[in-house]
Order: structure tokens, then C-alpha cells, then sequence
């Protein structure tokens, strides 16, 4: 994989020089400060962390190199390794490559149905058809580590990812799309004592088998102009022999209001590799129904009622609120197995400077109490109050305080500072 990525660098150094066309980078500095409690001595720490976050694209006429990451450092009373990085994505990209076929290599996030994930390897696309509304997608590579590092490779025998999907865009919004994948990823082997034959206790290496994920999956979606939209999804899970989701929305729009409904199965995925597949698990359903309501002046006003179906029992959920461009107010509520709260929030953003400096501010509260098991109700406040001054369109520096107050904590106060810089240029000028 070294190899991989050294290839890449050179082909950007390279590409930078000759047949670029436009570079386009964003960089984001955050300060985030915080008072944390020390549970043996008593004493509060104040702690100071900084957080970078580099989008850095050379684009040219067929061919892009894409990359996205992150690094912190702690700047007072370091936690955990003090300094970090983690990369997200680093691939180089080929569009409409002989006229038919899209191409990834390197660190990449896949979304291809079932298939959903990070991937260190080569993602294809082919197009067929008059408008190309034929689309085939095979990819495969190793795992990206969890940490997002170059040093926790195993063999590809054991450590990938890999799948494919064939997928419809036809006419009038129609899009369905068959899926599948595989995923490998070899747990750390371990000792363990066991009986021979003859009933004596001897210790034996226990090597975990590698299968972790195998699913196949069809969805769709379908829209007509703007006044009917219709979803729907079926994945199933291979190695356990059951279907873990199933989904089907629709939606209906007649003037400024808006239908819709929805039904949800799903029950949790597992890997296969590990104990917690062998126990019993409960399948849940879902029905939900909401009404929307546009204004002319940009307001909408919605609500929103769902039930969650257990075997024995089920939780309620139901919301209403309204929304504009720079305000909104909203309420829900639960009730039922999973317990009972009530949560009111609200935002709003103004600016005071006209395109130079804006404020924000949030406010939540909610009472709740969890489950059957707790009789007294239990309070939580949080707000956020903020500042954005832009002196320019590729510059802007965010402030933002944070204070959080609930039955664990007195109060839980953050300060945030960012720094954001947006740079984009036309390299052929």
C-alpha cells in the first residue's frame, strides 16, 4: 500500500505541472477548550484542543487527485496520544475515461448500496446505453484500518473489501439498483483453555475466522416532477440467512402540502465472526406518517407521528415544528417501552453585518425519564450562542460558547474558535 500511495503523490507533483486545470482547498482550524472533573482527586482540568481539517482536489479535464484529513494536538494537559491525524480519503480519480467508465484508486469511502464503508483500493464504474443510464460498479482492495493508518494491514486473503452493484437510471426519476458485498477482517488470534480427549486442560490458539460481513441488497427510488416520490430497500444478510432491512417510503404533494408515509423492518447486523450473532436477536417495525406545509415565505410547518412495534410492546414518537431560512422551533416527544420525555429546541441566525459578521444561537431543554425503571423525571438544558465574521469570501472565523446543564452536571460550559480558509484558482489562467 506504500507503494499505492507513493505512486499517487508523484502523479499529482506530476499533474500539477502539466494538465491540470483548477486546485480547490479548504483548511479548518478549531480551538475547542473544556473543563473536565477528576473523579478521584476532586479538582476540575482545563483542557485545550486543537482540530485541522485539510479538503485539498487538483482537478483537470478527465483526471482528479481528492484527498480529506484531519489532525489534533492537544495544547494543554494532553489525553490519549496528544497528536493524531487521520485521512480519510486520498484517491486519484478518472471521469468518462473512453467514454464509458469511471475510475477511483486509493483511500476512498464506497457507496454502493450494501456496499458501504472505506476502502484502500480500486473502485470501477462502467456506463452503458444511450444516455448511460446503465451503470455496473465492481470495487475491492483492503480494509482501511480503524484508526485510518498505513500499519494495521493483514493479508488480502483476509483483510478486504470488495463488492459490486448494477444499477438503472431511466427515465422520469427512476433509479433501482442491485447490490452486493463482501467484507473479511481477521480478529486477533488469542489462547484459551481446553479439554483433550482425555479431559485434561491444555491451552489452545483460537484463530477467529475472518468472514465478517456478506450482503446482498435491491433499492429503489422513483420521483414524478414534484408531486409524488416513492423509496424503498431490501438488504439481506448472507452468512446469517435473514433479512435485516426493509424499508418503503412514499410521499404526495398537492399545492403547499405535503403527504407521506413510511414503513421500516430492521433488525441488528452482526458480524459474523464474532459471539454476538449466536444469541437471539428481536426484530422491530416502524410505521411513521408526517404532514408538510409550505408557506410562500419560506416557512414550513410539519408533523410527524411514528410507532415502533416490538413482539410484546411499542414506543411512540411524535413531533411538530416549524422552519425558515434562519429561525425554527420544534417539539418532540416519546412514550412507551423505550420511556418518556418531552424536548422543545429552537435556532436562530441573523446577521448583523451583511455578508461580514452574523450571530447564532440554539437553545434545547428536555424532560425525560428512561424506561420503566426510573419514576422520577429527570431535567437537561444545553445553548450554544456564536459569531461568524467573514472579511472576505475565502476567509471566515467562527466563536462559539457551549453550556450544558443535567442531572450529572451543575453545569459543562466549551468554548469554541475557528479558523476557516477556502482557496480556489484556475490554474490555466
Amino acid at each position: 500500500m506504500k507503494v499505492l500511495y507513493t505512486l499517487i503523490v508523484l502523479f499529482i507533483a506530476f499533474a500539477s505541472n502539466s494538465f491540470a486545470q483548477s486546485l480547490n482547498m479548504r483548511l479548518n482550524h478549531y480551538f475547542y477548550t473544556w473543563e473536565r472533573a477528576d473523579s478521584i482527586g476532586g479538582s476540575s482540568i482545563t483542557h485545550l484542543r486543537g482540530y485541522q481539517n485539510l479538503s485539498f482536489d487538483v482537478s483537470g479535464k478527465q483526471w482528479s487527485f481528492n484527498t480529506w484529513m484531519q489532525t489534533g494536538e492537544d495544547f494543554a494537559n494532553e489525553i490519549g496520544r496528544g497528536f493524531e491525524y487521520t485521512l480519510y480519503n486520498a484517491y486519484l480519480k478518472g471521469s468518462n475515461l473512453f467514454g464509458f467508465m469511471d475510475m477511483k484508486l486509493g483511500r476512498q469511502y464506497v457507496y454502493a448500496g450494501v456496499g458501504k464503508g472505506p476502502l484502500d483500493g480500486l473502485l470501477l464504474k462502467f456506463k452503458a446505453g444511450k444516455k448511460k443510464e446503465v451503470q455496473f460498479t465492481a470495487y475491492g482492495g483492503f480494509n482501511t484500518p480503524v484508526n485510518y493508518d498505513f500499519k494495521e494491514y493483514g493479508s488480502l486473503n483476509n483483510d478486504f473489501f470488495a463488492g459490486a452493484s448494477i444499477g438503472y437510471y431511466g427515465m422520469q426519476g427512476l433509479v433501482a439498483n442491485l447490490s452486493y458485498m463482501d467484507r473479511h477482517r481477521k480478529p486477533v488470534s488469542y489462547t484459551a483453555p481446553r479439554l483433550d480427549s482425555a479431559f485434561n486442560t491444555i491451552e489452545i490458539l483460537i484463530e477467529p475466522d475472518s468472514k465478517q460481513y456478506t450482503l446482498a441488497g435491491f433499492d429503489f427510488n422513483y420521483a414524478y416532477k414534484q408531486m409524488f416520490g416513492t423509496y424503498g430497500k431490501l438488504f439481506y444478510d448472507l452468512n446469517r440467512k435473514v433479512l435485516y432491512r426493509g424499508e418503503i417510503n412514499a410521499s404526495y404533494a398537492t399545492g403547499p402540502v405535503r403527504f407521506s408515509a413510511g414503513y421500516l423492518y430492521r433488525e441488528p447486523l452482526m458480524s459474523y465472526n464474532t459471539i454476538f450473532w449466536t444469541f437471539t436477536h428481536k426484530e422491530n417495525q416502524e410505521i411513521e406518517g408526517a404532514i408538510d406545509y409550505s408557506f410562500k415565505n419560506g416557512f414550513n410547518l410539519y408533523g410527524k407521528l411514528a410507532d415502533v412495534i416490538f413482539d410484546d410492546d411499542n414506543s411512540l414518537r411524535y413531533q411538530i415544528g416549524f422552519n425558515s431560512p434562519n429561525y425554527g422551533l420544534s417539539y418532540i416527544g416519546y412514550s412507551g417501552s423505550a420511556g418518556n420525555s418531552n424536548g422543545f429546541s429552537a435556532y436562530g441566525a441573523y446577521q448583523l453585518v451583511e455578508e461580514i459578521l452574523s450571530g447564532n444561537a440554539s437553545v434545547n431543554y428536555s424532560n425525560y425519564y428512561l424506561g420503566t425503571f426510573e419514576k422520577e423525571k429527570s431535567n437537561a438544558l444545553s445553548g450554544t450562542l456564536g459569531l461568524t465574521y467573514r472579511p472576505n469570501r475565502q476567509i471566515s472565523i467562527d466563536a462559539q460558547g457551549q453550556i450544558l446543564t443535567n442531572k450529572d452536571y451543575s453545569y459543562d460550559t466549551r468554548f469554541l474558535l475557528g479558523i476557516n480558509y477556502w482557496l480556489f484558482s484556475n490554474l490555466n489562467r
